[in-house]
């Protein structure tokens, strides 16, 4: 099985125990190749991951992401080049590769993933896990109601597929239309862009924050999701994660931060303590003024107060987004 991560030299630390986790919880595949399409990574940092693949007797091969034709307004300070390359993967990874899985850094693999090798794409290029998107979010960026909306953070690729597809083109098009309402970068332009070549997978292969913190009743009061899962499917994920996606969520602190209170923070733990970090001092999380705006409204009950998060967040914010790209 072949695995892809993305990242810049600042992030390969986080990567490292996703990796762990990733060999760890798959002793039993038979051959498993990781791949990183990297920006600036050091000869130390690359030497570190020679390291991690030797220990394990497995594969990394870091992949310096060169100077390719990618629109300069997609790359700022929040959204480097190294967020959109699994975009272009299809060009940048070798021809003989024809399907991948796709992992963000801040992932762990908690159990065996092989399955995910054998499964049948059918006409799609990406399948993932479906995102809690309202249909004010969808409508925004030009899906209907109904339509697929995945996570990015963990992503089936079908290569070959892809490399017959015109990225440059379709960005192009796409972001002349919908560049003033988009709301998650690289993941709204991933649903826009291949809306009708999207499948999805069931959720215990990215259980997110939000799927972890929140009831089921409370996630629908927040986000308002559209074509989501059942609450028996998100049940089952919880309790039985495969991959774990440690994504921000109103004012849970990840587990890198040394106040975190995640749920699933002794299973980042575990291979943090495996990895070259384990001595690591962490650093305290400093909360922004938009946790403060969200321990005011949490004085509310809860019910209120999910109401109230739900409208802002739900509809009030892709409104106002919308709005203002008028």
């Amino acid at each position: 099985m072949n695995i892809l991560y993305t990242c810049d030299n600042n992030y390969i630390w986080i990567m490292e125990i996703s990796v762990i986790s990733l060999f760890e919880n798959n002793r039993s595949a038979s051959e498993l190749s990781v791949y990183l399409l990297g920006e600036k990574i050091s000869d130390e940092n690359k030497e570190l991951l020679g390291n991690i693949a030797e220990r394990y007797k497995r594969k990394i091969i870091v992949i310096d992401i060169p100077q390719f034709d990618i629109p300069e307004y997609l790359v700022s300070e929040r959204w480097p080049l190294s967020a959109f390359t699994r975009l272009f993967s299809g060009i940048l990874l070798p021809e003989n590769i024809e399907k991948i899985l796709y992992l963000d850094c801040d992932t762990i693999v908690n159990g065996n993933i092989m399955k995910l090798e054998d499964l049948e794409m059918k006409n799609n290029i990406f399948c993932g896990i479906k995102d809690c998107i309202s249909a004010v979010y969808k409508k925004n960026i030009g899906l209907n109601d109904n339509d697929v909306y995945i996570n990015a953070g963990v992503l089936l690729i079908d290569l070959k597929k892809l490399r017959a597809f015109d990225v440059n083109k379709a960005i192009n098009e796409y972001m002349n239309k919908y560049t003033r309402v988009i709301s998650y970068a690289d993941q709204d332009i991933l649903n826009g862009i291949f809306s009708g070549k999207i499948g999805y997978l069931q959720p215990q292969y990215n259980v997110m924050t939000i799927d972890a913190v929140h009831t089921y009743e409370q996630i629908q009061m927040l986000r308002k999701p559209t074509c989501f899962y059942s609450k028996e499917e998100m049940t089952n994920a919880v309790n039985d994660p495969k991959i774990i996606h440690y994504t921000t969520n109103m004012l849970v602190i990840r587990p890198w931060f040394r106040d975190s209170d995640h749920p699933f923070k002794k299973e980042f733990e575990k291979y943090m303590k495996m990895s070259t970090q384990g001595n690591l001092a962490l650093k305290k999380m400093k909360l922004g003024n938009t946790a403060k705006i969200i321990k005011i409204i949490h004085v509310f009950p809860d019910k209120i107060a999910y109401r109230i998060l739900g409208f802002i967040h739900a509809e009030l914010k892709p409104r106002y987004v919308r709005m203002k790209a008028r």
